[in-house]
């Protein structure tokens, strides 16, 4: 296996894993065993940032990140951001109460993952419960999914966030071009991935403050 850029994340044969030390199948994935290490299958088909990575994306993340992850939903993606930073936290935020309770579950096996049942978009309630934020990481599809990546990279401070963006209409005011506009006018934007090949109508986007 071959390291990416990423901390614990790899590549072989096309295909993403994630170093993790509990050895556990969260969600029915492949784990293999290799020189004394366990490694998960992180498939680009069931998430977002693997087929970003699959196709070249690369964030600065650090093993010590406090990650801020808005829409974690039952914790597929999270459970291997959390494999990535190992001396890090990562606070889960999902609205919906039916995957919550399977992030739950998912928190249970990876102890740094710390899930809050709260709207993303009330940060002033749900910090409260955070110490700080080093990067925020949004999976959120809904028309002002901008306005609340800006507004949590504000309020945390964050130095660097990951945004999933859909797009509703090329010819609304939220066509990916208007809200790359909209990001540029607060952040540096480093990279941009088109993920649609796995996920339809999706960016992926790397931003620094």
């Amino acid at each position: 296996m071959r390291e990416t850029s990423i901390p614990n994340v790899f590549e072989e044969n096309d295909k993403i894993f994630t170093r993790c030390r509990d050895c556990k199948s969260i969600y029915g994935e492949v784990v293999l065993e290799r020189g004394g290490s366990c490694y998960r299958l992180f498939s680009p088909l069931r998430s977002k940032f693997a087929s970003s990575i699959r196709l070249g994306f690369r964030p600065d993340i650090k093993e010590e990140d406090h990650i801020l992850y808005l829409g974690a939903g039952a914790g597929t993606t999270a459970s291997h951001i959390s494999d990535s930073i190992t001396s890090g936290i990562l606070y889960a935020i999902e609205f919906s109460p039916v995957p919550f309770v399977k992030l739950l579950s998912v928190s249970e096996v990876k102890r740094n993952i710390f899930p809050i049942l709260q709207d993303a978009q009330k940060p002033r309630i749900f910090g409260i419960f955070i110490d700080r934020v080093d990067l925020v990481y949004q999976d959120i599809s809904q028309p002002n999914q901008v306005d609340i990546f800006i507004e949590n990279m504000n309020f945390f401070r964050a130095e660097r966030g990951i945004l999933m963006l859909k797009s509703f209409s090329l010819r609304s005011d939220h066509s990916p071009d208007n809200e790359i506009k909209k990001l540029r006018k607060h952040f540096r934007v480093n990279q941009i991935k088109d993920i649609s090949r796995f996920h339809r109508g999706h960016l992926s986007i790397f931003v620094s403050s």
